[in-house]
């Protein structure tokens, strides 16, 4: 674990003094600032007409949707911040050097992985501030909206470890990119068939994401959609340990 917490740092630093993932997390920022003014605007003001109090519905129409919206942004957002863990390392030749250290495979991946998450997790916290800044004013639903949080946190984790699988597949980020946006589009519309025909409690509806961070989002926390999460992470934090030990083989 001690090794694992070296490259979580390792990773974390390397995000931390390049300029591109800050541009990235400043857009994303920017984006869901204007989201979150545009409906906290249309939901005062509908207030007003109504001539309700505004502390009714804040949660479930200003923060959830903003909320919301970030996890799409992950959904596409993850996969380029992630693509470079093992690929670039691949690339500058430098892989090679940690595996000659005799660092675990498992333990390069979670290490990885927790740094990635780390910085995902960053982003989740920044974007928090934007809800939480009407708690002074109006009163909202901190059940859902942690539930909210903990969706957003298991939804970053889930994504990391498929981004991770990819970069190790693979020495070209591009490729790794490319990759994981398809694996994140398949956990996403993989039920998308079975919807149309009217199916919704079937086995090919529980291997969708949106049929586990949906009821989260709505601020309800099961245990079923948890190990989804949990399932899903630990599947593609295997498969990347089993290739990075390939990489070793080959070498």
């Amino acid at each position: 674990m001690s090794a694992s917490l070296v490259l979580a740092r390792h990773e974390w630093r390397r995000l931390r003094v390049q300029a591109w993932p800050w541009v990235l997390m400043a857009g994303v920022l920017g984006l869901l600032a204007w989201i979150f003014l545009s409906r906290l605007d249309t939901f005062l003001r509908l207030q007003e007409s109504t001539g309700n109090a505004a502390s009714i519905g804040a949660t479930a129409q200003v923060a959830a949707p903003v909320l919301g919206w970030l996890a799409i942004v992950l959904l596409v957002l993850v996969p380029i911040l992630g693509s470079r863990t093992i690929a670039g390392e691949r690339r500058a030749h430098s892989l090679s050097l940690l595996l000659a250290a005799g660092v675990g495979d498992g333990a390069i991946a979670i290490g990885k992985w927790l740094g990635l998450w780390g910085w995902l997790l960053l982003l989740i916290a920044l974007t928090a501030l934007m809800p939480l800044s009407l708690l002074g004013t109006t009163e909202l639903d901190l059940g859902r909206l942690s539930a909210n949080l903990l969706a957003l946190a298991l939804h970053a984790a889930a994504l990391a470890a498929v981004a991770l699988y990819a970069s190790s597949v693979t020495s070209q980020p591009v490729l790794a990119t490319a990759l994981a946006l398809l694996i994140n589009i398949v956990l996403c519309a993989i039920d998308l068939g079975a919807r149309a025909a009217g199916v919704s409690h079937s086995l090919i509806n529980w291997l969708a994401l949106p049929t586990h961070f949906g009821p989260l989002s709505d601020g309800i926390v099961a245990s079923v959609d948890l190990v989804w999460f949990g399932l899903v992470t630990a599947v593609f934090l295997a498969l990347t340990a089993r290739q990075i030990g390939s990489l070793r083989s080959a070498d």
